[in-house]
């Protein structure tokens, strides 16, 4: 792993990754401007309520939202969310949290497993910053149980993030302006995996935020995915990214962190087709997909 300067490292752990922040053209498309900051996020919040995404979930601590998750299926007695580890600092606190459902539903939460391999003061554990979140009963209004991706070719395939996370875009970045704080909507974007367990970390998923000038790459290819080229946001740690496979949608990584909330920023997600057996670990239940 390539040693990283000592101020970028300590973004790992100082910006955990922060909903999403979007195109500038996208944003105004879709009615955002300096007298409505908060408008232009239509389309995003259209692409999070997709139905194939009915399994994201926002980690509420009474007063706003602070974190994302994605129920992963039940057995007879309880639900099982997937998230970040650093979601719940350095504890394993399930009461943490209120858990919501996409539908509206309230879920508390009874027990956390956290990633044997997470160190919370370690930037190098960032690929591992993944927890399994017990339910106190099983989840019913998320759709269908989820897939977690199994295949190893994750490199360059299109990733769609989602998550409860504040907004932004790519020239200003996020700010309280552009989130609706009486909007329990999420927000979904979409990026390319540029990097797969390189110079940024082990058992990660790496993507660029692109301009669409195209001079803020960083990582592979200038142009932006589509219109919805986007990056992570705060408040969004612990959602899903989702790939799109032959046998359906699947999770492919969970947001973990992110450097910045302009264009050229880099975002990590932690991978999950390596981490299968510790998810079926906790949870026996889950289904695959490649």
């Amino acid at each position: 792993m390539r040693v990283l300067p000592l101020a970028l490292a300590a973004l790992f752990l100082a910006l955990p990754a922060r909903a999403v922040v979007i195109l500038d053209s996208t944003w105004s498309a879709n009615g955002g401007s300096d007298d409505a900051p908060s408008q232009g996020f239509g389309a995003n919040e259209a692409l999070a309520m997709q139905p194939q995404f009915a399994a994201i979930f926002g980690l509420h601590d009474g007063e706003a939202y602070g974190g994302s998750a994605t129920w992963i299926g039940n057995d007879g007695d309880h639900g099982y969310l997937l998230t970040a580890a650093h979601n719940f600092g350095g504890s394993a606190d399930a009461g943490t949290w209120t858990y919501w459902s996409r539908a509206g539903e309230a879920y508390e939460g009874v027990a956390v497993d956290i990633h044997p391999s997470y160190d919370n003061q370690s930037d190098d554990s960032s690929g591992y910053d993944l927890a399994i979140v017990t339910l106190d009963r099983p989840v019913t209004d998320a759709g269908r149980q989820p897939a977690l991706y199994e295949g190893r070719d994750e490199l360059g395939r299109v990733l769609t993030i989602t998550g409860y996370g504040s907004r932004g875009t790519g020239s200003s970045g996020e700010t309280d302006d552009h989130y609706d704080f009486d909007a329990e909507t999420p927000a979904a974007a979409r990026n390319v995996v540029d990097e797969v367990d390189g110079d940024y970390g082990e058992n990660s998923l790496i993507a660029d935020f692109d301009s669409e000038e195209g001079d803020a790459s960083v990582m592979g290819g200038s142009d932006p995915v589509d219109e919805f080229e986007g990056i992570l946001g705060s408040g969004d740690s612990g959602g899903a990214a989702w790939i799109r496979t032959r046998q359906g949608w699947a999770i492919a990584g969970t947001n973990t962190w992110g450097d910045d909330s302009v264009y050229g920023s880099v975002s990590g997600f932690s991978r999950v087709s390596t981490q299968l057996d510790w998810i079926a670990s906790v949870f026996p239940g889950i289904r695959t997909a490649r």
